[in-house]
């Protein structure tokens, strides 16, 4: 693939979406619901603990994930963890977003999906809960993984995609109950 300006104008999208979700996640106090799922994902790091309960939380992607930045920074406890542990893992997804527009722009064009993926990067509702240590970044996320790769498989035919979109709706069904309704 030829490399030219609008792909450039993409990647900058891609840089402006975690421009806005990355810096000073630690910055404001965990609201409940954060603390909560923290507290959660405490006894997963500490005790390889998590036990599912449909009546009270969601499924185990968000802890499962946070395993990631807490390894990465060595945490063995809850007290080795800190906002950011936590709220980079939504950030991520958030972004991650932000990138598979790029994967609509064989049917839409590049120049309309980065106009596209610019509008969710900058969006205050994407933004806000790209920092918040929720599961609803994550739904969103494997939610629009699932038409984008149901779409490429569609228009490939290639089971690559389909693959591709199987996974993320095991993911979407692993993280909330309410995937059902996507």
């Amino acid at each position: 693939m030829k490399l030219n300006s609008k792909f450039f104008a993409f990647l900058a999208v891609i840089f402006l979406a975690a421009a806005f979700r990355l810096p000073d996640l630690s910055r404001r106090p965990m609201h409940t619901d954060e603390a909560v799922h923290g507290i959660k994902f405490g006894a997963l790091l500490e005790n390889n603990d998590y036990k599912y309960d449909p009546v009270e939380y969601h499924g185990p992607t968000l802890n499962y994930f946070t395993l990631i930045p807490a390894w990465i920074g060595s945490a063995k406890t809850i007290k080795n963890i800190n906002e950011t542990t936590l709220r980079i893992v939504p950030a991520f997804f958030g972004i991650l977003i932000i990138g598979l527009f790029f994967f609509l722009s064989g049917g839409l064009g590049l120049k309309a999906v980065s106009i596209s993926a610019l509008f969710a990067a900058l969006s205050p509702a994407m933004i806000f809960y790209s920092r918040y240590y929720i599961q609803e970044m994550l739904l969103v996320c494997f939610s629009f993984a699932v038409i984008v790769f149901g779409y490429r498989y569609l228009q490939t035919q290639n089971f690559r995609w389909a693959g591709l979109a199987g996974i993320f709706a095991g993911l979407m069904f692993a993280t909330k109950e309410t995937s059902v309704i996507t």
